[in-house]
């Protein structure tokens, strides 16, 4: 067969002067019953040559190992010839050395047993042993496999370990990783964008895939993080630090304000301190000129409404008369901050109509899991008026099942609340927890991601389900989040008669200053009383 394939004499002579002629021979007629064209034989006729000379396999009938194979790859891929086409080390070489390496000396018993047959996990991943062979010939394959189950322990789906699997080579390739070395942030990023641009990666519809991206970020870092060979960003330390610390420390300990109302006033702070670094030097040195081209800023430049500046300005006013408790500063400089007035009940809550709720429900009554497990989130916020830091927060002990009650602890001052348990809450909650919430996860809370690794939903991902849902309906409302569902479940009572009383009860609302503003939109009775026969008073 080398006879039809190689027509220089030389070459040929080589061929058939080498080790295991019979064997290379079968191989190449393996390979033509396949189909394989007359070019594509020959290079495999040229690699087996070089196999059985790089691993000496005339010498001795000793099995050959993967590291032999690698240590030859390595060497045949850096071998440079006086060629044009051959300036540079061949990762393409390397590879298809190890691959007809592993496959042909399987076939004539020559190789040692490979990871890939001690460690199942490839066995059971991939059922092309094209892949199975990609996979155990890539360098740091103990690594690879150790955070796989490191992510098998935590109940990933096969899905998602054949992803990871995936990404892993991706990052190897592109960082560049094929020995352990510290790998910084930034390297991550930059691979990552050049991954999600990559106009070769097949099934990508655009030019550019940010899942892709954030897919590529996220297993490099956990990845090499486990590792211990990423080199993590410094958290940069915001201007006047140590003072916006102590003041967190004293709306916790002493003000027992609850923690998603810190970390929202945090986000305030850290930015006021950063326009504050820019006009003082030194703390002490505020003034109301100051605060007033600070405030001033925020509406000209970043475009903040007059509410959004209100609560601002509050929120510095509260930090200014604590530093000037604590002599960070001079007295007067909270009381002299004037922010925008605005009126209270200058505008309607804005919130879908209750048929427009019912549309959304319509949507996700589904058999899929993750419709089944938002069906449950989002009846919760639209019967009970729920916000989703709440919902985020329902654990499984809030639920009395045989008492038909939920167990709620409000976001707001940690106030305690039970409601009765309505049939269909119940309905769709049993139902996510019996067909979709796995029983293995050992979580506390009632929501968790669909995905391993399993995590409690946060209120951002509560947020984002309902933002999902709600915009593709292109409803008149300003806002597409668990909060429109929370107006909607007030705008509904209202119309439907129930007092202010039991709709401030069922909200959770500690007055009834904040729940009157929903009368304004008791659209029913508004709509009776205009219909009224005013003639007799005229």
């Amino acid at each position: 067969m080398l006879e039809k394939l190689i027509k220089r004499a030389y070459y040929l002579r080589r061929h058939l002067e080498a080790p295991l002629l019979e064997e290379r021979e079968n191989y190449l007629r393996q390979w033509a019953d396949k189909g394989a064209a007359r070019s594509s034989l020959k290079s495999v006729a040229n690699y087996l040559l070089r196999i059985v000379e790089f691993l000496e396999l005339g010498k001795a009938e000793a099995k050959i190992s993967m590291e032999s194979i690698e240590k030859s790859a390595k060497a045949w891929g850096g071998l440079h010839y006086n060629h044009p086409m051959k300036k540079k080390y061949s990762q393409t070489g390397e590879q298809r050395f190890i691959w007809f390496s592993i496959d042909w000396l399987k076939q004539i018993c020559r190789l040692a047993p490979l990871i890939e047959e001690q460690e199942p996990l490839f066995m059971w991943l991939f059922e092309r042993r094209h892949a199975r062979m990609r996979q155990t010939s890539a360098p740091l394959l103990r690594e690879r496999l150790d955070y796989l189950q490191y992510r098998v322990g935590l109940h990933a789906s096969d899905s998602t370990l054949r992803k990871i699997a995936h990404y892993q080579l991706c990052i190897m390739e592109l960082l560049p990783f094929r020995e352990l070395r510290p790998v910084y942030s930034d390297e991550i990023e930059r691979a990552a964008i050049e991954w999600a641009s990559n106009p070769k990666v097949l099934l990508r519809k655009n030019n550019y895939s940010k899942v892709s991206e954030l897919r590529f970020i996220h297993d490099a870092t956990e990845w090499l993080r486990m590792l211990g060979c990423l080199v993590e960003k410094q958290a940069t330390v915001s201007p006047f630090q140590q003072y916006q610390d102590r003041y967190l420390e004293y709306m916790g300990q002493q003000q027992g304000l609850a923690i998603g109302t810190i970390k929202g006033r945090s986000f305030i702070l850290k930015d006021f301190l950063i326009n504050l670094s820019k006009v003082v030097t030194e703390f002490s040195a505020i003034g109301p000129g100051i605060m007033d081209g600070i405030l001033t800023l925020k509406h000209e430049r970043d475009g903040l409404s007059r509410r959004t500046i209100q609560s601002y300005a509050s929120v510095v006013r509260s930090f200014l008369r604590y530093a000037e408790s604590q002599h960070w500063c001079f007295g007067g400089v909270a009381d002299s901050i004037l922010a925008p007035r605005v009126y209270r009940f200058d505008t309607l809550p804005s919130s879908p109509q209750w048929k427009d709720v019912q549309a959304l429900f319509a949507n996700c009554r589904t058999d899929d899991p993750t419709d089944i497990r938002d069906y449950a989130i989002m009846m919760l916020l639209a019967v009970y008026g729920l916000r989703r830091s709440e919902v985020a927060n329902l654990a499984l002990q809030d639920i009395d099942w045989n008492a038909e009650k939920i167990h709620l602890r409000r976001s707001k001052r940690s106030r305690p609340q039970v409601f009765p348990l309505a049939s269909t809450v119940g309905t769709a909650m049993l139902r996510y927890l019996k067909d979709v919430r796995p029983e293995h996860c050992k979580l506390k809370e009632l929501f968790i991601a669909q995905r391993s690794p399993y995590k409690a939903l946060t209120p951002g991902a509560i947020y984002a389900i309902v933002n999902r849902r709600l915009k593709p309906l292109n409803l008149p409302i300003k806002h597409h989040g668990p909060h429109a569902l929370r107006h909607a479940c007030a705008t509904h009572l209202i119309n439907e008669g129930v007092s202010l009383k039991e709709i401030s009860d069922h909200l959770g609302h500690r007055g009834l200053e904040t729940t009157r503003i929903y009368s304004k939109v008791d659209l029913v009775n508004l709509r009776k009383v205009a219909e009224q026969n005013w003639e007799s008073l005229l």
